[in-house]
């Protein structure tokens, strides 16, 4: 079964929220026939483009799916600048909240819409980030609990402010989580701060607290450090789980 991968497109947004027209991409994965649409929002999604190599990573999962029907589209967000991704993913940023209101108020029911005005309705709705963009993903998610089906989530840059959304969540949640983070990302300096990042305790706290809450938790250490290396590596078997998980 032949699978079809679209050129990268790029769209435009007006966000009343952020005050801003916004850039995003989407990406088409069609393979036989779908009536639904699996929909994955992507956090930097240029670099994941560029440095994960997320084309071969696409076609190397696809490789051994065929005999079903699917149709993927995956939507990335990039932000234009390394200062406004620290503003927007990190929860001391000065628009972090209103990014978290433009993700689930506006980007998520504007690209529900395109969706539906093709005559197919969404089946799974899952977020993929690397390091901020992992943190950022799993705040958007405690926003909106019931919403999302999956979330991806390589090396987190998670604080206390994400623990405690975490622990405001009592009651099970229909997540299929994969998280995966390197032994080496003991202290990791983010560079516009300089604040250090506990990662592999933080990752280690985190899996604890979600199994409490979903009983769909696919967790991973690996002898890796903060890298762009390892998230390109690790990127097809994120993806692999998305596509067979739920």
């Amino acid at each position: 079964m032949v699978s079809l991968i679209s050129s990268l497109r790029e769209h435009q947004m007006m966000s009343h929220t952020l005050g801003k027209k916004l850039l995003y991409y989407t990406l088409e994965v069609k393979q036989g026939h779908s009536d639904a649409v699996d929909i994955l929002f992507v956090q930097d999604g240029r670099d994941y483009i560029e440095l994960g190599h997320l084309h071969q990573a696409l076609h190397q999962v696809l490789q051994g799916e065929t005999g079903r029907g699917l149709h993927l589209l995956l939507v990335l967000v990039p932000p234009s600048t390394s200062e406004e991704r620290y503003h927007y993913y990190h929860p001391s940023g000065k628009h972090h909240d209103q990014y978290i209101q433009f993700f689930n108020q506006e980007l998520v029911p504007h690209i529900e819409k395109r969706v539906e005005s093709t005559g197919k309705e969404s089946r799974k709705t899952g977020l993929l980030g690397d390091s901020l963009g992992a943190a950022i993903c799993l705040t958007i998610a405690c926003d909106q609990p019931q919403k999302w089906t999956h979330l991806l989530l390589q090396s987190g840059a998670y604080t206390d402010f994400h623990a405690c959304k975490i622990r405001n969540i009592e009651t099970k949640v229909p997540w299929h989580v994969y998280q995966t983070v390197g032994i080496q990302e003991i202290s990791v300096i983010y560079p516009i701060t300089g604040e250090a990042f506990s990662i592999l305790s933080a990752n280690r706290a985190l899996h604890e607290r979600l199994q409490l809450i979903t009983e769909n938790h696919t967790y991973v250490e690996e002898d890796e450090d903060h890298l762009w290396d390892f998230w390109r590596r690790d990127l097809p078997r994120a993806l692999h789980s998305f596509l067979t998980k739920g």
